[in-house]
């Protein structure tokens, strides 16, 4: 695999341009349905860690006050929008102040590029309001086709931009143990066997957390 995490982002993002590797997936139409369901027509701040191709951003800011953090400016190339409320900003750095605190953040396949993902999370908590909410969407390295890969004795095609890696259930525990009630697990595959036991059907898993109150 080599050595693993990215170096440079914006060659990163030069990368997936070229192969046209940004569009709008089932995964980007599940955090946005989500987040209607936790928030509802509520007035709210909403905070997008890692806007990528800015789909998630682009439908938020539609319905709520929405900001976002992108470590790489290649990326903005393809944004179509207003992009005032987007911050170039690494993740590994914790977050930037706000104020007011926020009613929920968005961490959508990031939370493996990052070296110390247990402070990240300390960052999150701290800044959201009472009771405010966490989506974090991780890849599901457990997934039965790479089980299936593993067992014939195969790497499976786990992205090389993974510095640290957690199972489905792991990544729940971590998060609880920073201050978080799991509220939901979800999955944006339609399947029965992907809504029943998505750790092993479904390629990315979506968790709801809300902020407890000690």
């Amino acid at each position: 695999m080599g050595k693993p995490g990215i170096s440079d982002y914006n060659d990163y993002w030069d990368d997936r341009i070229e192969r046209k590797h940004y569009q709008y997936t089932d995964v980007h139409r599940k955090i946005v349905e989500v987040v209607e369901g936790v928030l509802g027509k509520e007035k709210a701040r909403v905070l997008d860690c890692g806007v990528g191709p800015g789909h998630v951003f682009k439908e938020l800011s539609g319905l709520y006050e929405t900001y976002g953090l992108e470590i790489s400016e290649k990326v903005f190339s393809l944004y179509t929008f207003d992009t005032s409320r987007i911050q170039i900003w690494d993740l590994n750095h914790g977050l930037p102040a706000f104020n007011p605190p926020l009613d929920l953040i968005i961490a959508s396949r990031i939370i493996h590029h990052l070296a110390d993902p247990v402070g990240f999370l300390g960052h999150v908590r701290r800044s959201l309001n009472r009771n405010g909410w966490f989506i974090g969407v991780i890849p599901n390295i457990c997934y039965y086709h790479h089980r299936l890969k593993f067992l014939l004795g195969k790497f499976p095609p786990i992205s090389g931009a993974h510095v640290n890696f957690q199972t489905g259930p792991t990544f729940e525990k971590m998060v609880v143990e920073q201050g978080f009630i799991l509220r939901q697990l979800t999955t944006p595959k339609k399947t029965i066997r992907a809504k029943i036991w998505p750790t092993v059907f479904s390629q990315d898993l979506i968790y709801v957390f809300q902020k407890s109150e000690t």
